[in-house]
């Protein structure tokens, strides 16, 4: 491990210029020695040039491999044993790695950790928190102070996506150990790593909002639901029998998958398709955010 730093940080790119020296601030805040890499993927926005001037950032290169290649390549040149992730277009807040390498110091058994981070709209508006829109999630955290471990994640994780990836830390050499991201995903690459890692061993947490992520992002891949639901239903299918024993978990997770589909069919103005899958849902999974989303798609079909 490099002496002289702590942690490694992981950036892909892609044409971010804009939003390139916002995020690498954030990491020079953090008032932690840090080893910066990013990894351009055949951006033609000016990044590389400007990146090249940047003295303290590490620069890899790859040409369309992908951002799962490209996280994949950037943690092969790694001089720490702990590895964090950030987004070109998303950002931390002050003190975020102190408090995380505290963390792993204190529960040195973890394989990776992963806070809290408040969604925000591209011109700065907060959204909702994260840790807030996951009812599972936050029931388990009525009790917890500012941190907490997870001996087993997997099933909670499964049924609820809750980690950021510009939240996370982890042991490199867990990483490698399961493979990193799998550039075969089209989406989702990332929830099926923590999947992964969360098979491995102990995950904890900061219940306090570290990170900005920018959730409107345009052409961002989140944005290509047919691409995501596909990847959902072959990771869910994939890690399901870890899971065998927690069935409610594993009905929690297929349900997500149905919402989202119910989600994209409402984008193609599908409205009895999506009103039919909503209610299947509030029928095996009761909520108010159901109902909303089932009276949204009958007032559509009437008006």
């Amino acid at each position: 491990m490099n002496s002289k730093t702590e942690v490694s940080v992981v950036i892909p790119n892609f044409n971010c210029l804009q939003t390139l020296p916002r995020a690498l601030e954030s990491i020079r805040m953090q008032n932690v020695p840090v080893e910066i890499i990013v990894v351009d993927d055949g951006s033609n926005d000016g990044s590389r040039g400007w990146l090249a001037q940047q003295a303290d950032v590490k620069l890899l290169f790859t040409e369309r491999a992908g951002v799962s290649k490209a996280r994949n390549y950037g943690i092969e040149y790694c001089s720490n044993a702990l590895v964090a992730f950030l987004d070109a277009d998303d950002y931390w807040l002050e003190n975020k790695l102190s408090q995380q390498i505290a963390l792993h110091q204190k529960y040195p058994a973890l394989v990776c950790s992963f806070t809290d981070y408040m969604h925000m709209t591209e011109e700065g508006q907060p959204i909702i928190g994260c840790f807030e829109y996951w009812p599972r999630f936050r029931k388990k955290l009525l009790s917890a102070e500012s941190s907490f471990v997870f001996p087993f994640f997997m099933p909670l994780l499964y049924a609820e996506n809750v980690v950021g990836t510009s939240t996370v830390m982890a042991k490199k050499q867990a990483l490698s150990d399961v493979g990193g991201f799998d550039p075969h995903l089209k989406s989702a690459s990332d929830w099926d790593l923590w999947l992964k890692l969360a098979d491995r061993g102990e995950v904890g947490g900061l219940n306090s909002k570290l990170c900005h992520y920018i959730s409107d992002r345009g052409d961002a891949i989140s944005r290509d639901h047919d691409k995501r639901l596909n990847a959902m239903k072959l990771i869910l299918n994939k890690h399901r029998p870890k899971i065998r024993h927690y069935p409610i978990a594993i009905l929690a997770g297929y349900l997500r998958w149905l919402t989202g589909k119910a989600e994209y069919n409402r984008l193609k103005k599908s409205y009895y398709v999506s009103a039919c899958q909503e209610l299947v849902v509030f029928c095996l999974q009761p909520s108010s955010r159901r109902i909303k989303a089932v009276y949204r798609d009958i007032l559509s079909i009437v008006l």
